[in-house]
Order: structure tokens, then sequence, then C-alpha cells
């Protein structure tokens, strides 16, 4: 987007959100429910198709790795993705 960020006031700036930015959800759902309202979504859908029967064949392999991921931690990124724990993915054998 070409767009520059809204300036935030100075009493926005100083407020403690807690868990999340509500603001920050609030401006999103707000760019989000103004591109659907303007924009021909079927079109873009039928646009983002497939160009070739391979591109169609990766991007199917490509969704099940990610749903595949999204289950649950790779045994073997447990010394990446928690390093405290002492588990190194190149040892381990599980």
């Amino acid at each position: 987007m070409s767009e520059q960020p809204e300036k935030e006031s100075a009493e926005a700036v100083g407020k403690v959100q807690g868990e999340g930015n509500y603001d920050a959800a609030r401006r999103y759902r707000d760019k989000v429910t103004e591109f659907v309202n303007r924009s021909d979504v079927e079109e873009l859908a039928r646009n983002a198709q497939p160009l070739s029967p391979r591109e169609a064949r990766d991007n199917a392999l490509a969704e099940e790795r990610a749903r595949g991921r999204s289950k649950g931690d790779d045994p073997a990124d447990v010394g990446i993705m928690y390093p405290h724990t002492g588990h190194d993915a190149d040892t381990d054998t599980d």
C-alpha cells in the first residue's frame, strides 16, 4: 500500500493495550472490510488460479506440508523452537 500510516494521537501512544493492540486490530478490520467492499473478490479468486497443472500440484503439496506442521511441533525442530530444553535437533533420534 502506498498510503501513509495514520498518525496516532499523543493520548493513544501512551495507552497500554494489554494482550493485543486493539487500535491496530480495528484499523486492520476496517481496511479488510473496505477492500472486500470495493473489490471484485470473485474475479480476484479466478485470477489466482494456478496457471499450469504443475503449479496446481506444487500449491497442493505446499498446503499439505503447511497443514501438517500446524497440528503440532516437528520433533526435529525441538532444539530450534525450545532451546532452553537442552534438546539438540541433530542428536535426537526419536
